[in-house]
């Protein structure tokens, strides 16, 4: 496949075996990467090979530019120095984002398989289903199913004139400042949720609401909605218990308020930045 699109998701193996095919292999929750100087490095499968390690949990993600992607957890301790172990967060600061938003998807299919080893209807076993066309965790007594599900959530840009509304959040007392996010309600629509998060948490009303984009946020386990909005009505008045303050920063004020990166919190504030 050309590069239109660059992965090709699937519960079966698309292309022949390569020494090339990437492994994503967590152990504890860390992600193993090969350190070169500043880089972190995928292990690709003739790596995984040499090492001998055992594994467990092992799924087929999809493609990546023609390669073949695997992910599973490693049962084994090494000790190699050229390895280490990353959360995803420390990840994100040494490689590229394809890289990542991968990383991403092996610790959320990993993480569906441990948490759906049994039954939440019967208490039952579950076995894995892997069909050419579905990734599905099957009851072996009642035959209940599931599927690897994502949360959605909301995160919004609100702009008045030619400031932006940033929050701190006190939940998070080594954070920096950033836009207002919230997961989305059972029935409710992302701009009804926009409206209602930005309403909840600082006390004030929103208008014109614009998609902005969207991005797989692993924590746990997270679709991020991205949307731009304009200030209505209201003065700021924080919940106290989400946020600890909030305020609007012209452009010439933000810089150093919050932690750069290709999160799709950062992008929002550099496109008010840059763009706006």
């Amino acid at each position: 496949m050309d590069d239109y699109i660059l992965f090709e998701p699937s519960v079966k193996p698309l292309y022949e075996k390569n020494n090339e095919d990437y492994w994503f292999l967590f152990k504890n929750n860390k992600l193993m990467v090969f350190k070169e100087e500043e880089k972190s490095i995928i292990p690709r499968w003739n790596d995984v090979e040499n090492l001998n390690i055992s594994l467990y949990g092992t799924q087929y993600m999809g493609a990546y530019c023609g390669y073949n992607c695997y992910c599973g957890e490693i049962i084994d301790d090494i000790y190699e120095e050229c390895i280490d172990f990353m959360d995803l967060r420390t990840l994100s600061k040494s490689v590229d984002e394809d890289t990542y938003l991968l990383a991403s998807k092996a610790n959320l299919l990993l993480n569906w398989l441990k948490l759906n080893q049994y039954c939440g209807v019967c208490g039952s076993k579950m076995y894995r289903k892997d069909s050419p066309s579905e990734r599905a965790m099957i009851c072996s007594n009642c035959g209940n199913a599931t599927w690897p599900r994502t949360s959605p959530a909301i995160i919004v840009a609100v702009t008045k004139d030619d400031k932006l509304l940033l929050a701190k959040n006190g939940q998070f007392s080594n954070r920096m400042y950033g836009v207002i996010s919230g997961f989305v309600e059972y029935g409710e629509t992302f701009e009804d949720c926009v409206k209602r998060e930005v309403y909840e948490e600082v006390g004030i009303k929103v208008k014109n609401i614009k998609y902005f984009g969207s991005q797989p946020w692993p924590y746990p386990n997270s679709m991020m909605i991205g949307f731009i909005a304009e200030y209505l009505d209201g003065d700021i008045k924080v919940d106290g218990e989400e946020i600890i303050h909030a305020d609007w920063f012209s452009k010439e004020e933000i810089p150093g308020m919050y932690k750069k990166s290709f999160s799709i919190g950062s992008q929002l504030i550099e496109w008010f930045l840059k763009d706006k």
